[in-house]
């Protein structure tokens, strides 16, 4: 059984529908990522308030295997509180951010660093070249992660391993390595996120790279699905990583790792 660290959800999904999908995809957890709040100068103060209620409800039916993350957007202005909001009172298990027109580094990304190191909750960053929304891919270089250098409690992931900055991103996972192999008791807090984003070729080979220079203990695998229902999307996008591991010299050890043991400690639940 697997755990993909890296679904949509689009609002309104139903919890107990996502279970049985997780049986036919062959999971056994999934991390359920909220609908982004509302942005723009006329955004009400709780402007995240409803993402993260609805993702609450659909976690609801079994919150050990459904898995919410809330999608906080650091330059709204309830944003601080919605943390507090989505870990404290709600009990959703990590936040999902994008660098979206903002660095890494940005005052008021990082007032939400802190709160969300208070609750030593896991965060997942979309890193690398950004479709869609504008001209944002500059914002998501791996580099700029190297400000969670000073938020040790949190376990962050970089998601899509940052695509086409994938060296960047493995040089970034070695340096917080570094850090913490010379401060004792710091753990080895980046992760990424293999989920897809190059294509088939870059993805092989990029993943022979980390084997060789990072090892297999802080990869973790996702889908970026956007049909949590659909246990058959799920399915194939587990089996396609499974073949892009094996044709990157994966052992069946190393595929455990990847595909679920890394992904518990990531959310903290070893």
């Amino acid at each position: 059984m697997a755990i993909d660290v890296h679904v949509h959800t689009r609002g309104g999904e139903d919890g107990n529908r996502i279970l049985e999908t997780l049986d036919e995809a062959g999971l056994e957890r999934v991390v359920l990522l909220a609908v982004p709040p509302q942005r723009g100068e006329a955004t009400p103060e709780d402007a995240h308030k409803q993402s993260i209620d609805d993702t609450a409800r659909m976690v609801a039916p079994d919150a050990e295997r459904l898995i919410g993350f809330a999608w906080i957007e650091p330059t709204l202005s309830d944003a601080v509180e919605a943390v507090d909001y989505a870990l404290g009172e709600k009990g959703l298990r990590g936040v999902k951010m994008i660098p979206n027109h903002w660095y890494p580094a940005d005052e008021r990304a990082r007032a939400c660093y802190a709160k969300i190191e208070e609750y030593g909750k896991p965060m997942l960053f979309h890193t690398g070249i950004l479709w869609g929304v504008s001209d944002t891919s500059q914002h998501c270089r791996p580099a700029f992660f190297e400000i969670m250098l000073h938020y040790p409690k949190i376990r962050f992931a970089m998601a899509h391993m940052s695509w086409p900055w994938t060296d960047e991103c493995f040089a970034v996972c070695g340096k917080f390595r570094a850090a913490a192999g010379s401060d004792e008791g710091r753990e080895w807090s980046s992760f990424v996120d293999i989920t897809t984003g190059a294509p088939r070729i870059w993805k092989v080979d990029a993943l022979r790279k980390a084997f060789a220079y990072l090892g297999d203990r802080q990869l973790i695998y996702g889908s970026d699905c956007f049909e949590p229902e659909n246990g058959e999307a799920l399915r194939r996008h587990l089996e396609e990583d499974r073949s892009i591991l094996r044709d990157a010299g994966a052992s069946a050890e190393t595929m455990e790792r990847v595909l679920s043991k890394n992904a518990l400690r990531w959310l903290g639940i070893e």
